[in-house]
């Protein structure tokens, strides 16, 4: 190995590995700290807004125009439209791989081309899957009953959001709750007939009257001077003296409509502690970091706190900087207690001496290396990259030790100095890069696993695989130099120390005469155990993934499909109220429906309730909590669920919040997917394994249509489309005019004060000008009461309804019984049934999954068959994979912790894992079988030789995870089940090679 006479050049080293850990510093300071990864996920969300227009028209009228010309984009998969009344979700998913930067921008030019076929007020927006997750921080407006909510929000919008717009790694700020400043003109019907003057000749009054245009230039002498035509009644007694052409002669605004300064209410709820106020949601690039993002927005709002009106308040609500600083905190406390416990373990067993302080060198070196190249490939400190590093600070020192035992025992046998470092890394190269390589190479298929799961595997793989090879790099280049600079120094040694490795030798000598005389049975008792533990997983609950107390909880809730917003708001009040008595909740922000500049979709009846806990609270279990706070909100007719924000997050940049159990039935006509539906609901409902069944899409609600008599109107010299202009002044209202005024901005808006809460009656008798005079509304038109679907939804542009519930059990066994209840349902010709929500995700990272375990253990089979040259022992040592994963599965049954996704990537991890010690072992078998020892005196010989690197390797690994796995620390919440799955199958496999595999080498591999 040429390489090792490098080695004895000291100053290139230093300079090598000061440079590169000047980087890692660097890269530590610089590298953005978030809860989660990036979601660079190919699929785009498009919402837009349409107040006012029923289902069925926002299907015709948006939903069809936009899917026409999104249909046709290049690399598109699947398109899914979500449309009910007054919003359109599109949700876009892309191939894998494909750019979703030009993907977004291929979406807007969709768009562009679809916006001549839209109404004229539609303004979609559309954004890429996963900004939900880049919520930084919501605060509530607390509001003195002094202050009107438009004035605060217009001091908002002009003072701080400028300023917070300007912000380095904002991205987006998003403030509503009231509307902007507004001359709101009332027209009074009887005035209207009394002077005969129509809404429409009123509405062309008063935009007349308001005028900003450019007229020209002039040349005065040297200069250029620009005409401008102005004249902008900012005032509601310029308004009230705009003249309205009348029959009579004309007649002021003010003998026809009051002039109030407020706009209308808006058609959503803003709640602080129960009060009307204001929200102000912040979002950050999808590459700042976190912290000091969050940091700079609340530095600023307690800097223009002045330029708000007095007694206005900020709320935080939600700040996402504590969950990272949490689980930054305690994941990093935990990394560092780790690290010294594998190395005081190192002491106590080896001694004091330059090897050990190489070892403890080691680990900070690693860690800074692998950040620097996470930072070089543009990854974060995230609940996943910060879990690997957690759990590789125990595996770290894995290499080092192998090389350092080595040496040692080159040393020991009488190689001095120099020499015995090159004999040793010589011996143990070979196996110590093999059992690495198949280590990565169990990472390596995961950061090519797409979809959701790729999501959460991709970086935790890359994560590992870097700290393994900059641990190998280390090992063989760090650890030699400096025991070759140094020389051969045991130092002291700790009898409790040595005593308890004799200890360990004695028993494990034991154990192998035990396997070695009876190897079939040791074989067919771990195998039972196998099957006992994958028994025992099967049973464990199951959690998407725990995450900490992040100080606020959020309550989802909907109520019944056509529920007004008033009904809605009144039983959000009464849930805020019940809350805000509760000794655990320190505010309560609820948001009933959504607003129209926003990417919120929930519809009027619907919203959701953040509930901000005391500093004081202990919320160690978030179950038990959520579980009380639903009891104490709980209202009846209403729907709840509680989770944490950060979940509610991910699922909403999942998919547009995947259920765990969804059917859809296609079909083209509404009435009778209605009918298939709520057949399809009455079978599932007796379904034992299914809970809340929900037919929401089908439920009905009903629209006032309005029909004009066309033969009558055209005797009144009328069209429908006059009709309708003026009921949508009277009833919709319209914004007139839009004025500048100073920094902000004035609108002109007209419509009938109390026109919402009319009753038939009151409607028929409505106004509609004619050239004969005003007729009522009943004269000219029939008002009648229909049916509309609640909700329409449509997969690549066909039609269908979706059946959503919750399942009790596993979920392939529910599809089952599902499907059992279904079978003998008629279905009309051209109508099926699918099953959706998260099955088919789950199918889809189940294959993933199965796939890159199969690449995985190809291409460690691949890599143990060059060195071992043939295939019997590589499968002899892959048979250690599957056993090493009924340590993790017992230990994380007997820790009562449940299975997640963090635990599911540990049980990924034992694949490569569990084979590193197999690996040395063997090979020292072999080359002592070479220089002619008999096969069983070979292995005995191996097994005490390496027994004590073992015992060092598998302590140091199971002491730096110890402390996530015992969960020290809020923020380790996350990462305990991975550290649990991976700490018992590193006991259990280090257990198995050096006892159940020599037993299997001497019975079945040596014809290899």
């Amino acid at each position: 190995m040429q390489w090792l006479t490098f080695l004895r050049r000291p100053l290139l080293w230093l300079m090598l590995f000061g440079m590169l850990l000047a980087y890692g510093v660097y890269a530590l300071w610089r590298i953005p700290a978030e809860v989660l990864p990036r979601f660079d996920f190919p699929q785009v969300s498009v919402v837009v807004h349409a107040p006012g227009y029923a289902t069925l028209e926002m299907e015709s009228l948006v939903a069809r125009p936009l899917e026409g010309q999104l249909m046709g984009l290049q690399d598109l998969q699947t398109l899914h439209a979500t449309i009910a009344q007054g919003t359109v979700q599109f949700t876009a998913r892309f191939t894998q791989g494909s750019n979703s930067q030009l993907d977004l921008q291929a979406v807007y030019s969709a768009i562009d081309r679809a916006r001549s076929s839209l109404p004229p007020s539609v303004a979609p927006y559309a954004e890429i899957m996963g900004n939900a997750v880049n919520e930084v921080a919501d605060y509530g407006v607390k509001l003195p009953p002094d202050v009107p909510a438009w004035q605060a929000e217009d001091a908002i919008r002009t003072r701080v959001l400028p300023t917070l717009r300007a912000l380095p790694g904002v991205q987006r700020v998003e403030l509503f709750g009231a509307g902007p400043p507004t001359l709101w003109i009332q027209p009074d019907p009887a005035a209207l007939i009394q002077h005969h003057v129509g809404v429409d000749a009123l509405a062309r009054a008063i935009s007349g009257a308001a005028v900003l245009s450019p007229a020209g230039r002039l040349v005065a002498g040297h200069q250029d001077v620009l005409v401008e035509v102005r004249h902008l009644p900012l005032d509601a007694r310029d308004v009230l003296a705009i003249p309205v052409p009348a029959p009579g002669g004309p007649v002021p605004v003010s003998a026809l409509a009051r002039v109030v300064n407020t706009p209308p209410d808006v058609h959503y709820g803003l709640q602080v502690d129960g009060q009307p106020g204001l929200a102000l949601i912040v979002f950050k690039q999808p590459d700042a970091s976190t912290i000091p993002v969050d940091a700079a927005v609340a530095r600023t709002l307690a800097s223009l706190q002045d330029q708000l009106p007095r007694g206005v308040q900020w709320v935080p609500v939600y700040r996402q900087s504590h969950l990272v600083s949490v689980i930054g905190v305690d994941l990093t406390r935990n990394l560092l207690i780790g690290g010294a416990l594998a190395i005081l373990v190192l002491v106590w067993l080896l001694g004091r001496h330059h090897g050990v302080g190489v070892l403890a060198l080691s680990i900070p070196t690693v860690v800074l290396l692998t950040i620097g190249g996470l930072y070089a490939l543009g990854q974060s400190l995230n609940l996943l990259t910060l879990g690997a590093l957690t759990l590789a600070v125990g595996l770290l020192v894995d290499d080092g030790i192998i090389v350092l035992e080595a040496i040692q025992h080159r040393w020991e046998r009488g190689s001095a100095g120099w020499d015995g470092v090159q004999a040793g890394v010589t011996d143990i190269a070979l196996a110590d890069t093999t059992g690495t390589l198949t280590t990565v190479a169990a990472y390596l298929p995961l950061l090519a696993v797409t979809g959701l799961a790729g999501l959460f595997m991709r970086p935790f793989a890359l994560t590992m695989s870097l700290a393994l090879l900059v641990s190998l790099v280390v090992s063989l280049t760090l650890v030699p130099l400096v025991l070759g600079r140094r020389g051969d120094y045991t130092g002291h040694r700790f009898a409790s120390g040595q005593r308890f490795l004799d200890w360990l030798a004695r028993g494990n000598e034991k154990l192998l005469d035990l396997t070695l005389r009876r190897p079939g049975t040791s074989l067919l008792a771990t195998a039972i155990v196998f099957i006992i533990a994958v028994a025992v997983l099967a049973i464990i609950p199951v959690n998407f993934l725990p995450l900490p107390n992040e100080g606020v909880l959020l309550d989802s809730f909907t109520l019944a499909p056509g529920t007004s917003l008033d009904e809605a708001i009144i039983a959000s009040k009464r849930m805020s109220a019940a809350l805000q008595a509760d000794p655990a909740v320190a505010h309560v922000f609820a948001r009933i429906g959504s607003a129209d500049d926003t990417a919120y979709t929930e519809q009027s009846f619907a919203g959701e309730i953040q509930i901000v806990l005391k500093a004081n609270v202990n919320a160690n279990s978030l179950d038990q909590l959520s579980a009380h706070l639903r009891d104490v909100a709980r209202q009846p007719g209403v729907v709840q669920s509680i989770d944490t924000p950060t979940i509610e997050r991910v699922g909403e940049s999942l998919s547009g919040l995947p259920q765990p159990f969804e059917i859809t039935i296609f079909g083209n006509h509404i009435d009778t997917l209605r009918h298939v539906s709520e057949s399809v609901a009455t079978r599932l409902r007796k379904v034992p394994a299914l809970a809340d069944v929900f037919n929401d899409d089908a439920y009905p609600v009903t629209q006032l249509q309005i029909s004009p008599r066309t033969q009558v109107l055209r005797s009144l010299q009328l069209t429908p489309a006059d009709l309708g202009n003026q009921l949508n002044l009277l009833l919709s209202g319209r914004v007139l005019a839009s004025m500048p005024d100073g920094a902000s901005h004035l609108d002109l808006y007209l419509r009938q004060a109390d026109a919402p809460y009319l009753d038939f009656s009151q409607l028929g008798r409505e106004p509609i000008s004619t050239q004969q005079g005003p007729v009522p509304l009943s004269h000219v038109a029939t008002l009648q009461l229909q049916a509309q679907p609640n909700q329409i939804e449509h997969f690549d542009g066909e039609r269908a309804l979706t059946i959503m519930a919750t399942p009790l059990g596993p979920l392939g066994s529910t599809i089952a019984h599902a499907r059992a209840a279904l079978r003998g349902l008629h279905l009309p010709p051209g109508y099926r049934i699918t099953f959706g929500g998260m099955y088919p995700e789950l199918i889809h990272t189940a294959e993933a999954m199965g796939a890159a375990v199969l690449v995985a253990l190809f291409l460690t089979l691949g890599i143990l068959a060059l060195q071992f040259g043939g295939l019997r022992l590589p499968l002899i040592l892959l048979l250690q994979a599957p056993l090493a994963f009924t340590g993790g599965a017992l230990a994380l049954a007997i820790s009562g912790v449940g299975l997640n996704a963090t635990g599911l990537i540990g049980l990924l991890t034992l694949v490569g894992v569990s084979l590193n010690h197999g690996i040395v072992l063997l090979a020292y078998v072999r080359a002592h079988e070479k220089q002619g020892m008999a096969p069983h005196d070979a292995v005995r010989r191996a097994v005490r030789e390496r027994l004590r690197p073992i015992v060092l390797t598998t302590l140091t690994a199971a002491l730096g995870m110890l402390p996530t796995a015992l969960g020290f620390g809020a923020g380790a919440a996350p990462e305990q089940g991975l550290a649990i799955v991976v700490l018992g199958g590193v006991l259990w496999s280090a257990l198995l090679s050096t006892n159940l595999l020599p037993a299997l080498y001497l019975r079945w591999g040596r014809a290899s």
